[in-house]
């Protein structure tokens, strides 16, 4: 196990947990849309983010341990455009593997919004077809940013210390 896998699993009370604050650790309020937002106070231990000028949305994934020893997994989506809300998913989970999990298993397919809308009379058959194949490559494309991005996370929280926080691209 490398040195931030075993940060992961350590009493926050250690050198490395809750005891860096010289008072009580931040608040953390994570809002959710539709949802209630998580507050918890504790540390964040790992966060990545797939920012590319090129790409009109980017991810960022965050993983923070509570002061009740519990883990909290949260999966941003911020769009470059004004004219697009971000979203913000989050949630709770008693262990770290848990919340790795959710990371790993999270469909970024399920963020790529419909253009059009199918019930429209005034489509056409191989217009609706053209739109389809576009969703279909937008959903891969999505899926495999994110997945890259996981992929790093999960690399980084992996490798011995000195290595984590490195950039690559």
């Amino acid at each position: 196990m490398s040195p931030m896998m075993e940060n992961l699993h350590q009493d926050p009370s250690s050198s490395t947990g809750m005891s860096q604050f010289a008072s009580a650790p931040p608040t953390f309020r994570i809002k959710r849309p539709g949802a209630r937002p998580i507050v918890f106070e504790g540390i964040e231990l790992a966060m990545a983010m797939s920012f590319t000028p090129t790409v009109p949305y980017w991810y960022e994934v965050n993983l923070y341990r509570t002061t009740d020893q519990r883990f909290v997994v949260t999966v941003k989506l911020f769009y470059q455009s004004e004219d697009e809300q971000d979203q913000v998913r989050g949630w709770e989970f008693e262990s770290v593997e848990q919340a790795l999990d959710k990371l790993a298993h999270y469909d970024a397919g399920q963020d790529i919004r419909v253009a059009v809308n199918p019930a429209d009379p005034g489509i056409c058959s191989a217009e609706l077809a053209a739109c389809a194949m576009d969703l279909r490559a937008r959903i891969m494309s999505a899926r495999r940013h994110f997945e890259s991005l996981v992929g790093e996370f999960f690399y980084d929280l992996e490798a011995p210390k000195a290595s984590v926080g490195r950039g690559r691209g």
